[in-house]
């Protein structure tokens, strides 16, 4: 017996460092999804010095819980991880998109491919609440810019025609962006439309204006 007794200890020793590790984990994943946030408000407020200032010291956050997880796979790949690096890569590439009207890679980022696609496909919604902001301030044409990223995201995903266990997540993320595009698409020719209407109008007002009086 004091064999197993010895056997089970060395397992319960593992157990506590593993369960120290989530503990950090699970601190880790609540500061990154909060900050994560901040992040994407700051750049909608225009924020965009204190976006990049807040996403640098996350990328040290990640790196820094990215080293405390290598030696435990079960927590790295675990939903708790996985949705706190889709918040990440939500938020970091809204902020290159706005700032520098580009994307980066998985491999740039440096995050694994399943949090990569799903922040890919929420940022899809974070673009039409951008696209929405931007026709209000009566930029329609960097509205429609915007529309044209979140589609080429979609139709780029929607082809990755792979078993849940391989890509978990992603082809529900997918139908909702689906009908995110939808959506914006529709509303943005609504408003094309109108404003191509009152300005038809204007000029048929305009027109009849200078029409001299009949006698």
């Amino acid at each position: 017996m004091s064999e197993v007794v010895k056997y089970v200890k060395s397992i319960e020793d593992l157990l506590k460092l593993k369960d120290s590790v989530r503990e950090f984990l699970i601190k880790a994943v609540r500061d990154i999804t909060r900050e994560s946030s901040l992040a994407i408000t700051y750049v909608h407020l225009g924020m965009v010095a204190e976006a990049e200032e807040l996403l640098n010291n996350l990328k040290i956050k990640v790196a820094e819980l990215d080293g405390k997880l290598t030696q435990h796979p079960e927590l790295k790949y675990s939903n708790l991880y996985l949705t706190a690096i889709t918040e990440y890569v939500e938020a970091i590439q809204f902020f290159n998109l706005v700032k520098y009207r580009k994307l980066k890679s998985s491999e740039e980022l440096e995050v694994h491919y399943i949090p990569y696609l799903q922040g890919m496909l929420d940022l899809v919604g974070e673009l039409k609440r951008y696209a929405l902001e931007l026709v209000i301030s009566g930029k329609l044409g960097d509205a429609w810019e915007y529309f044209n990223i979140a589609n080429e995201i979609y139709e780029s995903i929607k082809v990755l025609d792979y078993p849940e266990a391989l890509i978990p997540g992603v082809r529900h993320k997918v139908d909702v962006a689906r009908r995110v595009i939808e959506d914006l698409r529709e509303f943005l020719i609504d408003v094309e439309l109108r404003i191509k209407l009152i300005n038809a109008l204007n000029k048929a007002l305009s027109n009849k204006s200078e029409e001299p009086p009949r006698i």
